[in-house]
C-alpha cells in the first residue's frame, strides 16, 4: 500500500478497490465453476472490477470462458507469469497490486505467486480433500465457486469495511511498504544466531536514534508498551522502598496502577492533565519522603498530547539519589530526548509510534545505574523479569519466544529513521503539528494544551458546539481518516488528532479538508 503522501490519499484508499483485475488461464476452471462463477459476476463487474482470459498458444478458449472474460489476452501457460503482465497491460493497469489471480489447479497459483499478484484465490469445492491439491500452492485462501463474489465484496470491494485508512490515533501508525514487506521475512527459530544477529543490528541501531552509548542496555519484549512499563516498574523499587509518581494524565495512573498490583508503594505528584508536572513539587515529595528509591515520569502524556519537563524532574531526582523511570512510548522517535548523562535510567518504548514500526515490539532502555538496581530487586514477574533477559542476551538467547515479524518491521524502521536522519524526523513531526495547529485555530478549535507545553504528534481539541463525537468519528472514516476520542475528565467534550507515522503535511491537508466539510454539515457547528 503507498505511503499516505497527497491530498487524496485518504479518498483513494476510502472508495477504490483492492483488486480491479481478477485473471484466470484458459482450461484452468472447469466448465460447472465457471457457470457457478458467471452466474455471481454482476455485483463484482458493477463495482468495476474486471476479467482477463489468458489464453496459452496453441490453445483455444471454450465458449463458456469467452462469455465470462472482458479481456482475452495470448499468454505463457502456467506455471509461467508472462500472461498475468499481458492482462494488466491490456487492461491498461501499470501496478500489479491491483492484479488478483483465480486458480483451479496448482499451476495456476504458482503462476500468481511468480507474478507477484496481491490477491490469489484458489477455487474448488468445499470439501477438504478436493482443496488439499491447492494447499502446496499457497493461496491466500480457497472458496468454492458460489462463494467467490461474496469474499470480493468482503475483501476486494470499494465498500469493504476492512482497508488501509489514514490513521490519526495515537498508534499504532500508518507506516511505509518497507516496514510491511520486512515482516514477510523468512520463519525464524528464536535460538538460532540469525536472530540474535537481527536483535544485535537492532539494538545498536536503537542507540544511535536514542543517542546513548554502549553501557546502557536493551530489553526487547514482546507486548505492547505497557508491557515495557510495567517490567520497568517492577525492576526500579525495591522491596519496603516507595515509587514517586509523576500523574497528569491516563498514563500516570497506568503506572501508578501497575505499581500497586505488583505491591509497590506509591507517592503521587499530581497535576491537571493540560498541565506539566511541576519539578518544584517532585522536589518537594522527595524531601518529604525519604524512602523513595525511583520517580516515574511520562514524557509524552497522550491524555491530551502535553509534554512534561522530563529533564528538570531528573536533575531532581538524581540531586536526591532517587532513579528515574521514563515512559517515552510516544516520544521517542518525535521528541527531543537525551538520555546519556541526564539522570534517566529506564526509558521504556515500543516500535509502533514514532518509530514507524508495527505493534508486537516494546523495550526497556536501562543505564548502567538502572542495570546495577535490576540485580538488586527481587524479580516479581517471570515473563518481565528484566534480569532474566539481561542475562539471557549476554549469551546471545532469549528467554522466551519473541515476536519476530515485529522485530523484523522495527528493524526496517529504525533503517528508514536513520536514512531520513532522527534530527529530520523530528523536525518534520513538529512542523506537520505547526500546520495542524493553525487549520485547527482557524476552524475554531484551539487546541487544549497551551502552545509551550504541546507535542509534537497529539492535539486534544475542543468538541464545537452541537457535535457529537461519534458521529464526527464515523463522518471521517467514511473519508477515509481514523480520529481519536478523548479522555480523562473532558472524555465527553473533546477528540484527539494525531499525527504518528508516515504521513505527509499533504495528507494531512486533506484531512483538514475532510474535518471541515464534516463540521459544515452540522448545523450546530460554529466553523470559524
Amino acid at each position: 500500500m503507498p505511503y499516505a503522501a497527497a491530498t487524496d490519499t485518504a479518498h483513494h484508499w476510502a472508495t477504490e478497490r483492492a483488486i480491479a483485475l481478477w485473471v484466470w488461464f484458459a482450461g484452468d476452471l472447469p466448465s460447472v465453476a465457471l457457470a457457478t462463477l458467471a452466474e455471481e459476476l454482476g455485483p463484482v463487474r458493477a463495482d468495476g472490477a474486471r476479467f482477463a482470459l489468458v489464453v496459452p498458444a496453441g490453445q483455444s478458449p471454450r465458449a463458456d470462458e469467452e462469455a465470462m472474460a472482458d479481456l482475452i489476452v495470448e499468454g505463457a501457460a502456467a506455471p509461467a507469469p508472462f500472461g498475468f503482465f499481458a492482462a494488466l497491460q491490456a487492461a491498461g493497469l501499470g501496478d500489479v497490486r491491483l492484479l488478483g489471480a483465480l486458480g483451479a489447479t496448482a499451476e495456476a497459483i504458482t503462476a500468481a505467486h511468480h507474478a507477484g499478484a496481491a490477491a490469489i484465490v484458489g477455487i474448488a469445492p468445499a470439501a477438504p480433500a478436493t482443496r488439499r491439491a491447492l494447499l502446496l500452492a499457497q493461496p491466500d485462501i480457497i472458496v468454492a465457486p458460489e462463494e467467490f463474489a461474496t469474499l470480493d465484496r468482503q475483501r476486494y470491494a470499494s465498500d469493504r469495511a476492512h482497508r488501509q485508512r489514514v490513521l490519526l490515533n495515537p498508534g499504532p501508525s500508518v507506516v511505509s511498504d518497507r516496514i510491511h514487506r520486512a515482516v514477510g521475512g523468512p520463519d525464524l527459530c528464536h535460538r538460532e544466531p540469525e536472530y540474535s544477529d537481527i536483535l544485535d543490528g537492532v539494538r545498536r541501531k536503537l542507540f544511535q536514534v536514542a543517542g546513548v552509548t554502549d553501557d546502557w542496555a536493551l530489553v526487547m519484549l514482546a507486548g505492547s508498551g505497557t508491557a515495557a512499563m510495567e517490567a520497568m516498574t517492577g525492576a526500579a523499587v525495591r522491596p519496603g522502598r516507595r515509587l514517586l509518581v509523576c500523574s497528569n494524565g491516563i498514563y500516570g495512573q497506568r503506572i501508578e496502577t501497575i505499581a500497586s498490583r505488583l505491591g509497590i508503594a506509591t507517592v503521587v505528584v499530581n497535576a491537571s492533565d493540560l498541565e506539566p508536572i511541576d519539578p518544584a513539587a517532585v522536589a518537594a515529595a522527595l524531601d518529604t519522603h525519604d524512602d523513595v528509591d525511583a520517580v516515574a515520569v511520562i514524557h509524552h502524556e497522550t491524555t491530551t498530547g502535553l509534554i512534561n519537563p522530563l529533564h528538570e524532574i531528573a536533575a531532581v531526582a538524581n540531586e536526591r539519589g532517587a532513579l528515574v523511570v521514563c515512559d517515552a512510548i510516544s516520544s521517542l522517535g518525535a521528541e527531543e530526548l537525551d538520555l546519556d548523562g541526564t539522570g534517566l535510567d529506564f526509558v521504556a518504548s515500543t516500535s509502533n509510534k514514532c518509530l514507524h514500526g508495527l505493534p508486537g515490539c516494546s523495550f526497556v532502555l536501562v543505564s548502567p545505574r538502572g542495570q546495577a538496581r535490576i540485580a538488586e530487586v527481587p524479580p516479581r514477574s517471570l515473563y518481565f523479569d528484566l534480569a532474566a533477559y539481561l542475562t539471557a542476551q549476554a549469551k546471545r538467547t532469549v528467554p522466551f519466544t519473541p515476536a519476530i515479524p515485529a522485530l523484523y518491521g522495527l528493524d526496517a524502521a529504525l533503517d528508514e529513521l536513520l536514512d531520513e536522519g532522527p534530527k529530520h524526523r523530528r523536525a518534520y513531526y513538529q512542523e506537520r503539528m505547526d500546520y495542524l495547529d493553525r487549520e485547527f485555530v482557524r476552524l475554531g478549535m484551539e487546541p487544549r494544551v497551551a502552545a509551550e507545553h504541546r507535542s509534537r504528534s497529539v492535539r486534544s481539541l475542543p468538541l464545537p458546539p452541537g457535535i457529537v463525537y461519534e458521529e464526527l468519528h464515523d463522518a471521517l472514516k467514511e473519508e477515509g481518516y481514523i480520529i481519536y476520542a478523548g479522555l480523562g475528565g473532558a472524555a465527553q467534550s473533546s477528540f484527539r488528532i494525531c499525527a504518528l507515522g508516515a504521513l505527509t503535511i499533504e495528507s494531512l491537508s486533506g484531512f483538514v479538508a475532510a474535518l471541515e466539510r464534516t463540521l459544515a454539515r452540522q448545523p450546530a457547528a460554529a466553523v470559524a
